[in-house]
C-alpha cells in the first residue's frame, strides 16, 4: 500500500510539472539561438520555423491592421504560416489566463495593448526571448529579462465631431470635460481602463477619483470598442469621444470624417506589448514573427495602419503632428499590476459601462 501511495504521488508530481519543464524547453531552446553568429542564428531560427510550418499569434490588434502583418511575415517567409485570432478589449487577457489555468495553451505569441497582460507574464506566462531586434528599442519599452517588448503606442486623445463643436470650443485640459456644455454629449469605451488609472497616476488617487466621479454626472454613454466609439462621433450620434485612440481619429480623418482630436494636454501613450508563450507549441516560428514585427520592416508596416511605432529609428505622420505636444507614458507597471481593481473601480464609478 505504501508503495502504490509512493508511486501516485510520483506519477502527481510529474504531471503537475510538466508546465514547468515545457516552459523551460522553449526558453532553453531559443536560448541557444543567443550563442550563435547572427546569420548561423537567423538560419537555424528559420529551418525551426520552417519544420513547425506556423505560428500561432493571439492579437487585440483590428483585423484590417493585423493582416498586413501576417501578409508581409508570410511573403518574407514561405513556408511559415502566421495565423492570428482576433479579441475585443480586456477578453484577450481571460483567454490567456484560463487557458494557462487549464494547463493547455495554444498561443505562440500574444499582441495587447491590455496592459492586464503584465500581471500574467508575472505569473510567467511569458517566456524569456531576447530578439536582436530589441536594441532598436529605448528603456521603458522593454523589460531586462527579455519577457516582453512594446512594438507600438497609441496616443489616448479626445476626439471631436468637427460639425458640431468648433476648435475655439475643445477642452484644453481635463476639468474643460466638466463643463455643463457637455453633458448628455460625451461617449466613453466601457473598458477604458488604461485611461482611468493613467489619470488616477496623473492627478492623484483622491483627486482622480473626485474627477471620475464628477464625469460620470456628465450622463456618458458608453460603447465596447473604440473603432466604433470613434465612428458614432463621426456621424454625428456624439459631439465627443472622451478618451480614444488617434490612429483611429487619422483613419477615419483620412476618409473625410468630420472628425479630429482635442488639444488637451497633456497627452498619454498606451503602449502595446508583444510576448512569446511560455508554453508555444511554435517557439521558433513565434520568435521569428516577433522580430519580424519588432524589425523596421514590421515596424514600417504598422506605420501604414496609422499607428505610432516604439522602433528608435522608424518615424510616423503621427508621431511628426505630436512633435510640440506635451506627451507622457505612464507608469504602465502600476496600471498593468493593479488591472483588475482599476477595471472594478470604473464600472463602480460609471454604472453604465457594466
Amino acid at each position: 500500500m505504501k508503495v502504490l501511495f509512493m508511486t501516485l504521488m510520483a506519477v502527481i508530481g510529474l504531471f503537475s510539472a510538466v508546465p514547468v519543464l515545457r516552459a523551460e524547453t522553449v526558453e532553453s531552446k531559443l536560448a541557444v539561438l543567443e550563442k550563435l553568429p547572427p546569420q548561423e542564428r537567423q538560419q537555424s531560427l528559420l529551418e525551426g520555423a520552417k519544420s513547425e510550418g506556423e505560428g500561432v499569434i493571439y492579437a487585440n490588434m483590428d483585423v484590417a491592421a493585423m493582416k498586413p502583418l501576417t501578409d508581409g511575415f508570410s511573403r518574407k517567409y514561405p513556408g511559415v504560416k502566421a495565423t492570428s485570432t482576433h479579441f475585443s478589449g480586456a477578453s484577450i487577457i481571460t483567454r490567456i489566463d484560463s487557458e494557462s489555468r487549464a494547463g493547455k495553451p495554444l498561443s505562440d505569441v500574444v499582441l495587447s495593448g491590455q496592459l492586464g497582460v503584465l500581471a500574467l507574464i508575472d505569473k510567467k506566462v511569458a517566456a524569456r526571448y531576447r530578439s536582436p531586434e530589441r536594441e532598436f528599442y529605448r528603456e521603458g519599452f522593454k523589460d531586462k529579462e527579455g519577457r516582453w517588448t512594446a512594438y507600438m503606442t497609441n496616443v489616448m486623445v479626445s476626439a471631436y465631431n468637427t460639425r458640431q463643436v468648433k476648435k475655439e470650443e475643445t477642452p484644453r485640459v481635463l476639468e474643460d470635460l466638466l463643463k455643463p456644455r457637455w453633458k448628455g454629449k460625451l461617449t466613453m469605451d466601457s473598458q477604458s481602463y488604461v485611461w482611468f488609472g493613467t489619470i488616477l497616476q496623473y492627478l492623484g488617487e483622491e483627486a482622480g477619483l473626485r474627477f471620475m466621479k464628477r464625469l460620470n454626472e456628465q450622463n456618458i454613454s458608453h460603447q465596447r470598442g473604440r473603432r466604433l466609439m470613434t465612428q458614432l462621433v463621426a456621424a454625428g450620434e456624439f459631439a465627443m469621444a472622451v478618451e480614444t485612440n488617434l490612429n483611429s481619429v487619422l483613419s477615419l480623418s483620412k476618409q473625410g470624417a468630420p472628425l479630429w482630436f482635442a488639444p488637451m494636454q497633456p497627452l498619454f501613450l498606451s503602449p502595446s506589448l508583444v510576448f512569446l508563450s511560455s508554453n508555444a507549441s511554435h517557439p521558433y516560428a513565434g520568435a521569428l514573427f516577433i522580430d519580424y514585427l519588432l524589425s523596421e520592416e514590421g515596424q514600417k508596416i504598422i506605420v501604414t495602419t496609422n499607428r505610432t511605432p516604439a522602433h528608435a529609428k522608424v518615424k510616423s505622420p503621427e508621431s511628426q503632428l505630436l512633435e510640440d505636444q506635451d506627451v507622457r507614458m505612464p507608469d504602465i507597471f502600476d496600471i498593468g499590476n493593479r488591472y483588475q481593481a482599476i477595471g472594478n473601480r470604473y464600472r463602480e464609478i460609471f454604472p453604465g459601462a457594466r
